[in-house]
């Protein structure tokens, strides 16, 4: 869904940027170094071609009428010194939008930032990260690789296993309401475990503001983040950094953790106070902790390294080749909207919380129908023989009635992109 009012585009700056045979020039700088999608989508109304950092002389950055790159902030300056005001810059998927923002303000650059719906995403990894530590898979994967078989498990395995846990029955605690966190609730519940969750803005706002996010209707809501702590043996961070959830899990709140409770933060790494959990994994107050990038120091010493209950990713949770598939394709309709007509949205990105509530709703039945199943194949395979011969029975009764099958359909909807000559 493209966000943002739109502005139009005098022609002449598009033409003053025309490369070779009359078309403008669209530059793909520090990303995209296959841009066939793009050179075949805009076949005709430009050229594309990939600008490698270490061929920036080559003069391409200052010639393009628009340029695509992943973070402006994080550009080298000798980039960012090629770039042109009348240019049009498409940030696919920005991991710091305000840190862009920022940086194109500063430098008097037109930027437009490009993103998707990474919601899925960041749910799977997340139950990923738990389950590799609650199954320990990768300590069992490096142990397999790295040594001969052996007779039997009873020997250097075993020990390996001693730990593992089972889904069912664990408790789920969510700290923060987005549309991850909600993805997350429905994965989980649907491995059979509980839910908690705890929402720091909904505290904030004095208990009045509705949240935005519709959790499933069995996740149960906590009133302190304490009360969540203690009762979780899973803990997931969903937090967006603000002055108030900074440092939100500090080394008095670790104090109620659960014993023996795993960690996982896909958000920031300042939610959580790294000295103290770093003391809870080493005394084994914490089972275990996954996170999606690590910037403290301590995270760098050998320690790390030699506990296998810690798994750090470098910041790639919310990634998925559908999902920077789908930021390809806006930045494509964007470009063909700036060259055919043009006219280009201040941004286009997706309403996560608003796509996720709508779908809420039909989540939450579809939860229920797989619970009850789940539960009346779990009790008939409980029943006793006299349990059984009743069923018998019913079955026999129900031969001489006629079952009409419900016939359902599914109307499907194509949008189909045309160019506008």
């Amino acid at each position: 869904m493209l966000r943002g009012p739109a502005h139009s585009v005098p022609a002449t700056a598009v033409a003053a940027t025309a490369g070779g045979g009359g078309q403008p020039l669209v530059v793909t700088l520090n990303c995209l170094e296959d841009p066939s999608v793009e050179r075949d989508a805009l076949a005709g109304a430009a050229a594309v071609e990939h600008a490698p950092l270490s061929a920036l002389a080559s003069g391409h950055v200052e010639a393009a009428a628009a340029v695509l790159l992943t973070s402006l902030a994080f550009l080298p300056r000798a980039a960012q010194r090629r770039l042109r005001p009348w240019q049009l810059l498409l940030c696919l998927g920005s991991p710091d939008r305000a840190a862009d923002s920022a940086a194109a303000a500063e430098l008097g650059l037109r930027l437009v930032h490009v993103d998707a719906n990474r919601a899925e995403e960041i749910a799977d990894t997340v139950m990923a990260l738990f389950l590799g530590l609650l199954r320990r898979t990768h300590l069992l994967s490096g142990h397999a690789s790295s040594s001969t078989p052996s007779a039997g498990w009873l020997g250097s395995v075993q020990p390996l296993c001693r730990g593992m846990r089972r889904c069912r029955g664990l408790v789920l605690g969510i700290v923060g309401v987005n549309a991850a966190a909600r993805c997350l609730a429905t994965r989980s519940l649907a491995f059979r475990m509980s839910v908690l969750y705890f929402d720091p803005l909904y505290e904030g706002a004095g208990k009045t503001k509705r949240p935005s996010i519709v959790f499933p209707s069995s996740a149960r809501r906590m009133d302190t983040l304490n009360d969540l702590l203690a009762a979780s043996d899973l803990v997931s961070l969903h937090c967006a950094l603000t002055n108030d959830t900074t440092n939100i899990i500090s080394a008095e709140r670790l104090q109620h953790i659960k014993p023996g409770a795993f960690i996982v933060n896909t958000s920031s790494c300042q939610l959580i106070d790294d000295c103290a959990l770093k003391q809870l994994l080493l005394d084994g107050t914490i089972a275990g902790c996954a996170l999606d990038g690590a910037e403290g120091p301590q995270w760098m010493e050998a320690w790390v390294h030699e506990m296998p209950n810690v798994l750090i990713l470098p910041r790639s949770a919310d990634y998925s080749e559908e999902v920077w598939m789908e930021i390809r394709e806006k930045a494509i309709t964007i470009l063909q909207s700036f060259f055919f007509d043009g006219i280009v949205p201040n941004n286009a990105i997706s309403d996560e919380d608003e796509a996720i509530s709508d779908v809420g709703c039909e989540d939450d039945q579809l939860y229920k129908q797989a619970n009850e199943h789940s539960l009346r194949v779990c009790d008939s395979e409980q029943q006793t023989d006299e349990s059984q011969l009743t069923l018998d029975c019913d079955k026999r009764r129900a031969i001489s009635k006629v079952e009409v099958p419900e016939a359902s359909g599914q109307s499907q909807s194509w949008l189909e992109i045309g160019r506008k000559t």
